[in-house]
């Protein structure tokens, strides 16, 4: 099966997108360039059929054949069955892209958040830079309107020193300014988050169209602070 899909992939490619996404993916190179609504159809393809063979046979020589088993994993109806395999897939993300295509598509992560905190708190305290990302995504994506002080307190206790576990809690700032505006700005003038993440996260935030202008002069005044 394997054998075949890395053909019907390889047919797909396309090269200015292989060159595009090379250039956002720095230390990946085995990128065919297959975009993402192509891969989604795969995925959905495999899900209805054979996936336990293509879970089983995935070698990941390309990096969409990482991308479509995390499409798939996020299709599998089982719940118990979808969280083992997230499990295991966690520690084979190499990329900001496999991680947050990984967030999107896992959308049964909203369903039990109790469960999905247990899973968080596994890897929140992780040295690896996409275990990390994989945390923060996933609060941006699912925790904030549903349990905002167990955000909060993950990007209080944020530590890490890698770009993309930065980069991915910046984001995860910013969403929280654009969703409780007052209490945010209340820790950021505690200087309650990390001094990276919280000037990268008032840049994002004051980038956002959700905020309105006396919002955005205020973090402009925060982020010129510090």
């Amino acid at each position: 099966m394997i054998d075949e899909l890395k053909k019907e992939l390889e047919s797909l490619a396309d090269k200015k997108y292989q060159i595009f996404s090379l250039k956002l993916l720095p230390n990946t190179k085995n990128v065919l360039g297959v975009r993402l609504p192509v891969l989604r159809k795969i995925a959905k393809r495999i899900s209805k059929s054979n996936y336990k063979i293509f879970l089983v046979e995935n070698d990941y020589e390309f990096m969409e054949l990482a991308l479509i088993e995390a499409m798939v994993i996020g299709l599998i109806k089982d719940i118990d069955e979808a969280y083992a395999l997230l499990e295991k897939f966690i520690p084979k993300i190499t990329n900001w892209s496999i991680c947050d295509t990984l967030c999107a598509s896992c959308k049964f992560l909203s369903a039990d958040i109790k469960r999905t905190r247990g899973l968080l708190d596994k890897y929140l305290n992780s040295e690896d830079e996409f275990e990390i990302r994989f945390c923060y995504v996933v609060l941006l994506m699912y925790f904030i309107d549903i349990d905002y002080n167990y955000v909060r307190n993950c990007l209080i206790n944020f530590k890490n020193e890698n770009y993309y576990a930065k980069m991915a809690a910046a984001w995860c700032l910013s969403v929280c300014l654009v969703k409780n505006f007052n209490m945010s700005l209340s820790d950021i003038k505690r200087k309650s988050f990390h001094p990276w993440v919280l000037k990268k996260g008032l840049t994002k935030a004051i980038e956002s169209y959700r905020l309105n202008d006396f919002q955005k002069k205020q973090l402009y005044k925060l982020r010129n602070l510090n």
